[in-house]
C-alpha cells in the first residue's frame, strides 16, 4: 500500500503556480524575513545569519578567516540556505554539499555516515571540538545551529587521528545584543507537524549579558508501513557575557530526544538482485522501537588583544543514550517468504569530553603581517554497549509482499550476554605559521604531535591498541593572482590507528593518509559570489591486510588511492538571484591489497559523478510583491556494494526540488517546499543481501509559516 499522505491543504498548491510567472531582475530584493537578521558586533565574524548563500568566513582553521585564506576544498551551508530549502537535519544539509555522500543505516535516517573522497568520517565537530561518531550515532537538529562547515580531504593538523575523507563542523547560533523572536510552524507529508521557536534577548541594558533559547517539537510518520508516530524534542540555550571589551565568556546546553522505530531495511533475492516492491514495504514488528537521548554542555572563553591576537579555550561534554529492539529480515524465497529472521536489542551509552586551547597572534616584520597559531587539545570518548545476541526464529516467518507487523511476538532479550566497554583517549599539540612572503604570496607550515589510546573490555576480556607521538606535517601556499582570485596548493596528512597484529604479536603502525591538493578560489560581485575548483590525490598506506602465510594475522602492506576534482559555487549572482551548485568526480582504488580487493574501488558506494544545484530567485515587485522561488536537483551516477555473486547494484538517479515563498508582511512568510518533485522511485542505499537496502523518499511536500518580532 502506498502510504503517501499529504497534510497540505489543497489550497496551498496555488503557491506552486507562482514560480511560473514571468521573471524580472529590475527591482532590488525587498528586505524580508530571510534578510532582516539582527547584526551584533559581539557575534563571531563567521556567523551566516543574514549573509545569504556566500558565507563570509569559516572557523575550520581555528581562528576566523575568509574561505580564500583556507587552502582546502570547503563548502558552507548558511542559515539562509538551510531555511530556504527547509533543511533541518545534518543529513539533509550534507546531501547538498559537493562531493559528500550519505550512507543510511536505518529506515528513518537516524543512523548515517557522511563520506567524501571515498572515506567515511569517524568523527565530527561541534564548534570546532571533535566528537566521536559511527553508524549508530545521531546528530542534533539544525535549529540550534548557524551553519554547517565542510572540509573535504585529510585534516590531521587540528583533528588528530581519523579518516582522511571529510571534516564536518556544526557551528552553533550565538547570542545577540538585540531582542529577537523567530518561530515557524510546518505541516507536511506523512503527518509531519513541526514547531520551532528561537528567542534572543539582552539580559541587561547594554546587552553585555545576553541569552538565546531555541526549541523544537516535531511529530511525524513516514512513507514506510509500520514506521509511524515518531517524535523529536530539542532545547538549546546559550548565555554570553562580556567580561570586558575584548573578553567574552559563553556557555550553553543542548538536549534532544528522538523516539522512533528502528528498522534496518530491505533484503535482496538470493542472487543479490534488488526486489521490485512498493516503496512503503518495511518488514518491522509492532514492537520495533528506538529511543535516543542526547545532552551536551559547553563553556568557552575568548579574549582578543589590541593587535587582533586571539586566546580561546573551550570545553564540551556530550552524552548520548541509545536503546532499541528490532527484527532483521532475511533473503526471501520467490514468493516473498522470509523464514530465517533474526532479532536483537541493545542499550548503549556514549560520553565525549573535549578540550581545546589555542593562541593566535599576528606578527609584523619585513613590511608584512604574518600569523602564528599554537594550541593543544584533549578528547576522551567512552562507550558502553549491552547487546543481546542475534537469534534465529525457527518457528517464525514473514511474507515480504504482505507483511504482518504482528506475526512475530517480542522475545525476552538478555542484554547481559554481550557487554562491551571502550574508552578512547587522544591528545596532542599543534602549531601553524602563516608567513607572508610578499603581498600576494602566503606560505603556511605547521605540524601536530599526537597520542592516541584505545582500551576495550568485552565480556571481561581486555584488549587495546595505541599510537604514541605521531607527527602530522602540514604545508601549503596561496598566491593571489588578482584581488579576487587565488591559487593554492596544500599537503595534508592524517593517521588512523589499527587494531591489527603481525604473526610475531607486534601491533601494526597506524595507517597514514597523505593528500596533495591544487585549487583555485575566487569571488565576484564584491564577495557576494564565491567559487572554487580543486584537483587532489590522496594516498592511504600502511593498511593492515591478511598475512598470506597465516590469515589469522596481518601485514602492513595495503595501499589505496583516491583522486578526482571538484567545483563549487555559492552566493548571489544579483540581488534577486542566489545559487548553490557543485560537481565532484571521485575515483578510488586499492593499489595493494588482498587478491579479492586488488584494483577494486575503496568505496564502491561512492559514485564517480555527483552534482547538486539550488537556484533561488526573488521576483520583481513589478510582477508580484514578496514572492520568491527556488529550484534544484541532486544527481549521482551508478554505485554498488559487495563483490562477485553478492554484487548489489544501485542505479544512478536524479531528484528535483522546488520551493516557493510569499511574504504576507515584512515579518511573516509562507513557504512551500517539494522534495523529489517528480516522485522518482530510486534506491538511495544498497548494502547486503539480508538488510540495509533502502528506497529513497517519495515526493515530500511541506508548508511552513514563519514569523518574527
Amino acid at each position: 500500500m502506498n502510504k503517501f499522505r499529504s497534510a497540505v491543504p489543497a489550497c496551498t498548491f496555488a503557491l506552486a503556480a507562482l514560480p511560473f510567472v514571468a521573471m524580472s531582475q529590475e527591482a532590488s530584493k525587498e528586505q524580508t524575513l530571510s534578510t532582516i537578521k539582527v547584526q551584533a558586533a559581539e557575534a563571531t565574524d563567521a556567523s551566516t545569519e543574514g549573509t545569504g548563500y556566500a558565507a563570509p568566513a569559516t572557523t575550520l582553521g581555528k581562528d576566523t578567516r575568509p574561505l580564500r585564506e583556507l587552502p582546502h576544498s570547503v563548502t558552507i551551508i548558511t542559515r539562509e540556505q538551510l531555511t530556504d530549502q527547509n533543511l533541518t537535519t545534518v543529513e539533509s544539509a550534507l546531501k547538498n554539499v559537493t562531493g559528500v555522500t550519505i550512507q543510511r543505516y536505518d529506515a528513518t535516517g537516524t543512523y548515517t555516515q557522511f563520506m567524501a573522497r571515498g572515506y567515511a568520517a569517524d568523527t565530527y565537530q561541534l564548534d570546532g571540538l571533535t566528537v566521536q561518531t559511527d553508524t549508530n550515532g545521531i546528530y542534533f537538529d539544525l535549529a540550534a545551529y548557524d551553519r554547517v562547515e565542510v572540509q573535504r580531504g585529510a585534516a590531521g593538523l587540528f583533528s588528530g587521528a581519523g579518516e582522511p575523507g571529510v571534516t564536518v563542523n556544526m557551528a552553533r547560533k550565538r547570542a545577540w545584543s538585540d531582542f529577537r523572536l523567530d518561530g515557524g510552524l510546518t505541516v507536511g507529508s506523512w503527518n509531519e507537524r513541526r514547531l520551532d521557536l528561537d528567542l534572543n534577548a539582552p539580559l541587561n541594558d547594554d546587552g553585555s549579558v545576553r541569552g538565546r533559547v531555541v526549541g523544537v517539537v516535531q511529530n511525524f510518520d513516514t512513507f514506510m508501513d509500520g514506521i509511524d508516530d515518531n517524535k523529536k524534542r530539542l532545547i538549546y540555550g546559550t548565555l554570553e557575557t562580556d567580561l570586558g571589551e575584548q573578553t567574552t565568556l559563553s556557555l550553553g546546553v543542548t538536549w534532544q530526544n528522538v523516539d522512533t522505530v528502528l528498522s534496518r531495511g530491505l533484503p535482496t533475492f538470493a542472487n543479490a538482485q534488488l526486489i521490485d516492491m512498493p516503496r512503503s514495504t518495511m518488514p518491522v514488528m509492532d514492537w520495533n522501537y528506538q529511543e535516543l537521548d542526547s545532552k551536551s554542555a559547553f563553556v568557552e572563553l575568548e579574549h582578543r588583544g589590541d593587535d587582533d591576537a586571539l586566546f580561546k579555550v573551550a570545553l564540551r561534554h556530550l552524552q548520548r543514550k541509545n536503546e532499541a529492539a528490532y527484527l532483521d529480515p532475511s533473503i526471501p524465497t520467490a514468493d516473498g517468504t522470509m523464514n530465517a529472521l533474526s532479532v536483537s536489542a541493545f542499550e548503549r551509552d556514549d560520553a565525549d569530553s573535549s578540550f581545546d586551547v589555542y593562541y593566535s597572534k599576528p606578527l609584523t616584520w619585513g613590511g608584512q603581517t604574518h600569523n602564528l597559531l599554537i594550541g593543544a587539545d584533549y578528547r576522551r570518548s567512552k562507550n558502553e554497549t549491552d547487546y543481546a545476541p542475534y537469534s534465529g526464529l525457527i518457528n517464525g516467518s514473514i511474507n515480504l509482499f504482505d507483511v504482518d507487523h504482528r506475526a512475530i511476538p517480542k522475545p525476552d532479550f538478555d542484554l547481559s550476554v554481550n557487554v562491551t566497554d571502550t574508552e578512547v583517549t587522544s591528545y596532542g599539540t599543534y602549531a601553524q605559521l602563516r608567513y607572508k612572503v610578499a603581498s600576494a604570496w602566503t606560505l603556511i607550515g605547521g605540524g601536530r604531535l599526537s597520542w592516541w589510546e584505545s582500551e576495550t573490555v568485552t565480556n571481561a576480556v581486555p584488549s587495546g591498541f595505541d599510537a604514541d607521538a605521531e607527527f602530522t606535517p602540514y604545508v601549503a601556499a596561496i598566491v593571489d593572482v588578482t584581488p579576487s582570485i587565488a591559487l593554492y596548493t596544500s599537503y595534508n596528512e592524517i593517521f588512523k590507528p589499527q587494531n591489527a597484529r603481525t604473526v610475531s604479536g607486534e601491533q601494526i603502525e597506524p595507517r597514514t593518509g597523505r593528500q596533495v591538493e591544487l585549487g583555485l578560489k575566487g569571488e565576484a560581485i564584491e564577495g557576494q559570489l564565491l567559487y572554487t575548483a580543486a584537483i587532489y590525490r590522496l594516498i592511504d598506506e600502511n593498511r593492515a591486510i591478511a598475512d598470506p602465510a597465516n590469515l589469522t594475522f596481518s601485514i602492513p602492506s595495503g595501499k589505496a588511492r583516491a583522486q578526482g576534482f571538484e567545483v563549487d559555487t555559492r552566493g548571489e549572482i544579483t540581488p534577486q538571484w542566489s545559487v548553490s551548485a557543485g560537481y565532484a568526480y571521485t575515483e578510488t582504488k586499492y593499489l595493494r591489497s588482498t587478491p579479492a580487493q586488488q584494483g577494486q574501488p575503496i568505496s564502491s558506494f561512492t559514485p564517480k559523478h555527483s552534482g547538486n544545484l539550488w537556484v533561488h530567485h526573488a521576483l520583481s515587485e513589478s510582477i508580484v510583491r514578496g514572492v520568491e522561488i527556488g529550484f534544484g536537483l541532486r544527481s549521482v551516477s551508478d554505485f554498488y556494494n559487495g563483490t562477485g555473486a553478492q554484487l548489489i547494484r544501485g542505479p544512478g538517479y536524479t531528484v528535483f526540488q522546488l520551493g516557493a515563498s510569499y511574504d504576507i508582511t515584512p515579518k511573516y512568510r509562507l513557504s512551500f517546499n517539494v522534495d523529489n518533485l517528480f516522485d522518482k522511485s530510486y534506491w538511495e542505499k544498497v548494502s547486503g543481501p539480508t538488510r540495509q537496502n533502502f528506497f529513497g523518499e517519495p515526493r515530500r511536500i511541506s508548508v511552513s509559516l514563519r514569523g518574527s518580532l
